[in-house]
């Protein structure tokens, strides 16, 4: 047997990188299906030894944002670079290139693969960007596919070719690749969300303090909301708003204050979950907006639009980044709003 010299994607807690490969081969510890809110700073949780000897992955909810992570450990003396890409293979007892070679899980920046960076020799490397996966039919089996590829062992090399067609060239595949896993895949609709729905923050040429705003009408007390981001901000992290219960039927909302700089943009998906309560009335919405913040209106342009935030977004309370509520918006400094743009959810009582 010969040691694998990449960055290793193991096929199991046993892998240690030697070669042909052993052992089984469908639950790789290292695709890392993390849940439904984007894990804060990926690099400094999954790299410990303590979370490298354990397999973290959570079931994937249903209708939900998921956000997916890889992690390797490079076997080489150098420093490497990795690059991951994941895929999702429908249920198969065998699963053929042809059934999912095409079937790639997007970043939240649309992008087919997320870099791991240089990581040092017997390190860790984890992916910043997750890949964001929203599944909708849960009714049958799934298993991801993932690689991990480097300069040495490019991805094109790695792939499997589509003449994989026997269960004994696909076992030969398996056991010469280094780079790459599987991990089946368990469903639950266990706190699945009504619905998700995503929307674009664009680029912008200036930074700015941005208020973003979910806002819920006619929901019922007890219902949640949420959002997340899968693109890390320039500090590593993540504009999201953990589920959080509706207190008010009238109107009530949440709100959280991100630092975005010039040029960041991406995704964002907004989440309602009924929680078995029907809406209030017919004037049942959710909406997800971004404004520009700032403590005085400013300049004469800013002050023709701007309002308090407090008349901008009655009834909702500030957040803070780890999802502890700080205090209603009424109770805070005056700050002043420019809203830029929204995305808004209605739903009749029948549905």
């Amino acid at each position: 047997m010969t040691q694998y010299d990449g960055i290793l994607l193991r096929q199991n807690l046993q892998d240690q990188g030697l070669m042909p490969r052993t052992g089984g081969w469908t639950a790789s510890p290292d695709i890392i299906m993390a849940g439904t809110q984007p894990t804060q700073d990926p690099q400094a949780v999954f790299s410990t030894a303590a979370s490298y000897g354990t397999d973290p992955t959570q079931p994937v909810v249903q209708n939900a944002t998921n956000y997916v992570y890889l992690r390797g450990k490079n076997l080489n003396a150098a420093a490497q670079t990795g690059t991951a890409r994941v895929f999702y293979a429908p249920q198969s007892l065998f699963l053929y290139p042809v059934q999912w070679l095409n079937n790639s899980i997007l970043t939240s920046r649309g992008s087919a693969t997320s870099d791991l960076g240089s990581v040092a020799p017997n390190a860790i490397g984890v992916t910043t960007d997750p890949f964001v996966w929203v599944p909708t039919n849960i009714s049958e089996h799934t298993c991801l596919v993932g690689f991990i590829s480097t300069p040495e062992y490019p991805f094109e090399s790695q792939k499997p070719p589509n003449a994989v067609t026997s269960m004994n060239d696909l076992a030969a595949w398996i056991g010469k690749t280094g780079g790459t896993g599987w991990h089946n895949v368990q469903f639950t609709s266990a706190g699945a969300p009504t619905f998700t729905n995503s929307t674009v923050y664009p680029p912008s040429t200036t930074a700015a303090t941005v208020q973003f705003a979910v806002t819920c009408v006619s929901c019922p007390v007890g219902s949640q909301v949420s959002f997340s981001c899968g693109t890390p901000l320039p500090d590593g992290t993540y504009i999201n708003l953990p589920p959080t219960t509706v207190t008010k039927p009238t109107q009530i909302g949440f709100t959280v204050t991100y630092q975005v700089p010039a040029g960041w943009t991406s995704p964002i998906s907004y989440s309602y979950y009924a929680n078995g309560n029907p809406p209030v009335d017919g004037n049942f919405s959710v909406s997800m907006s971004a404004s520009i913040l700032t403590s005085t209106p400013g300049s004469q342009v800013f002050a023709a639009y701007a309002r308090p935030a407090v008349e901008v977004f009655p009834n909702h309370v500030h957040v803070a980044d780890n999802g502890r509520q700080l205090t209603a918006l009424n109770d805070m400094p005056v700050n002043y709003l420019i809203p830029v743009g929204s995305d808004m959810t209605k739903l009749t009582q029948g549905g």
